[in-house]
């Protein structure tokens, strides 16, 4: 029983790394794409001054293409921001049966340690009850 609660310790350990693994994954994520969005607006906002000050209409159109196809990037690691975001909510819930478990098999040993350590108790209890018994009796051997 205990090597299985061993087992079931070392799961839940493996579980819990690869949370904080998906966790660390899925912040630099989402901090990459709120980089990019706000990239791509500052971008836009300053092509939109230099547009006030007299740029060609052509620069000003490869400046804004240019800040839509970051745009675009960024939405589409968007979706794979939420695909992530499923794997850690998975990996969070995995992790959170395996310490279940582990607790749950924990419990056992400890409960089957304690019933153990009562019978060799009670076992001791019985042996000096039964060496008193027998000094006491008056059928016994021994004067």
């Amino acid at each position: 029983m205990s090597a299985m609660a061993r087992l079931a310790k070392v799961r839940q350990d493996v579980a819990m790394a690869k949370a904080r693994r998906i966790a660390s994954e899925f912040a630099k994520a989402k901090d990459l794409n709120e980089q990019v969005i706000n990239y791509a607006n500052e971008y836009g906002n300053a092509a939109m001054q230099m547009g006030q000050k007299g740029v060609s209409v052509s620069m000003l159109n490869d400046t804004m293409a240019f800040r839509t196809k970051l745009l675009a990037g960024a939405s589409e690691q968007e979706l794979a921001t939420a695909q992530m975001h499923n794997q850690l909510k998975l990996a969070n819930q995995q992790a959170l049966a395996a310490k279940l478990k582990s607790q749950g098999l924990d419990r056992a040993v400890a409960r089957r340690k304690k019933e153990a350590e009562h019978k060799l108790q009670q076992a001791e209890w019985q042996s000096i009850e039964d060496s008193f018994s027998h000094r006491k009796s008056p059928f016994s051997s021994q004067k």
